[in-house]
């Protein structure tokens, strides 16, 4: 059984997954989009991003619980650590990878391959979906979010970015002025690279307030705090991804 369900494991939330595609979609190259857009039935890669998430809850798509992230512990690496038998987040990337690079695969299995390619590449750029087995991500951290009762994977999924109250069009004009010698810097780095840049990042993410009731308590600091580094991830995800599929469909 997967350690994430349905409801927990949507990094980024929707919001933080379609910015990612319509980051993306605004840096394929003319021919990338042009060979996408043949068969995505109209649909942005933003629209297609959270389909992954969407299908999760039905019987027929529970197995591909697994594929939206891996778990890794601080002395681990990527040699030493436990794979998952069913798949993991590494695992499924390149798989999709592969199936979207082969010519014979059916529309209806690149259709899905790229839905879930698009998906993946945003869960490895959330940090504690490079998480510990320990607390399952984060989900048993319980703690209040400005008052609210929530839990830490909860928080990095989708409370910061919901907090800011942005809609799509005006999140993706904020983060949309990446400079050149920013996507130099970002592309080039394979999965494991990304998934390492998590597992750093995830650090952060423990760095918890503490209230006079000995409860945990998360607001403003925290939100300046880390705000910034899931805004970062957003960009990084959609140029990248853009990246891998100007690369795949250059033909």
């Amino acid at each position: 059984m997967s350690i994430f369900n349905s409801q927990t494991a949507a990094a980024f939330g929707r919001l933080g997954h379609q910015i990612i595609g319509q980051i993306a979609e605004d840096n394929l190259s003319e021919n990338a989009a042009k060979n996408v857009h043949k068969f995505t039935q109209g649909k942005s890669l933003a629209q297609m991003s959270t389909w992954a998430d969407e299908i999760r809850s039905k019987p027929k798509w529970r197995y591909t619980a697994p594929w939206h992230y891996i778990s890794i512990a601080d002395h681990e690496n990527w040699s030493t650590v436990k794979r998952m038998p069913n798949g993991d987040i590494l695992s499924s990337l390149a798989h999709f990878e592969k199936v979207l690079s082969d010519p014979h695969t059916t529309p209806t299995k690149k259709w899905q391959a790229l839905a879930f390619y698009v998906h993946f590449i945003g869960d490895i750029h959330q940090p504690l979906h490079v998480g510990y087995r320990h607390d399952q991500g984060g989900n048993r951290v319980k703690l209040t979010w400005f008052g609210k009762d929530s839990n830490l994977h909860s928080v990095w999924d989708s409370k910061l970015l919901a907090h800011q109250q942005l809609n799509l069009a005006e999140y993706t004009r904020l983060l949309a002025n990446i400079t050149p010698e920013q996507k130099r810097a970002w592309t080039g780095k394979n999965y494991y690279q990304w998934a390492d840049e998590s597992k750093v990042l995830r650090t952060n993410a423990y760095l918890l307030a503490i209230n006079p009731a000995a409860e945990l308590e998360l607001g403003a600091d925290y939100e300046a705090t880390n705000l910034p580094l899931i805004e970062l991830r957003l960009q990084q995800a959609g140029i990248r991804l853009a990246e891998r599929l100007n690369l795949i469909f250059i033909q």
